[in-house]
């Protein structure tokens, strides 16, 4: 009860993210080999323990049978778990991608702030980031209206942020980036004084 109580609180979408870039990392066929072979010695293990125990052989091989029936259900099941998420994650993220070619600038602003909630809490993996930084970068040399740069720019720097958390660096956007806009803000400031 008080795992499962605990386990409410636990950041599930991070503990995916690290489950993920485990899974495809280099080290994936240890991981994997690992597992399956920690599933085959405990399956073993308590498929010798029911035949050696039980009185008769059929029931022994009954009980071995819908043991390893289980099983292969409970890995498909998490299979098709992971197959769903993963997908419906990467629809979310086309979808706001395509948003960003909207014609109205208020369509293009809300899908630029849900794109950076999107990056922030998601920990996508750094190819994926690379894709948005290009679509973003690509928006900031086409975009005529102030606020949807600056949200734009505000994305940019999200993803700047999640960069250099995951490689432990300091903070820069690149020089590309920041020169092709200057939020208003700073122009402001920078004329005011």
């Amino acid at each position: 009860m008080v795992l499962v109580y605990s386990m409410q609180e636990w950041d599930w979408q991070l503990r995916w993210s690290k489950i993920r870039k485990s899974l495809n990392s280099s080290n994936r066929r240890l991981a994997l080999a690992v597992v399956s072979g920690g599933l085959a010695t405990v399956s073993t293990y308590m498929a010798a323990a029911i035949w050696v125990d039980s009185r008769s052989h059929w029931i022994a091989a009954g009980a071995i049978v819908q043991g390893v029936g289980t099983l292969l259900t409970l890995i498909l099941l998490v299979w098709q778990i992971v197959n769903f998420y993963e997908n419906r994650e990467e629809d979310h993220l086309d979808q706001l991608l395509v948003n960003l070619t909207e014609k109205d600038p208020l369509k293009r602003l809300i899908a630029l702030r849900q794109l950076t909630k999107f990056i922030s809490r998601q920990r996508v993996d750094s190819s994926v980031q690379q894709d948005v930084v290009e679509c973003l970068q690509l928006l900031l040399s086409r975009e005529k209206e102030v606020v949807v740069r600056e949200a734009a720019f505000k994305s940019l720097q999200a993803c700047d942020d999640l960069r250099s958390v995951e490689d432990h660096r300091p903070q820069v956007l690149s020089p590309k980036t920041a020169a092709t806009f200057t939020p208003v803000s700073a122009k402001v400031k920078h004329h005011v004084y």
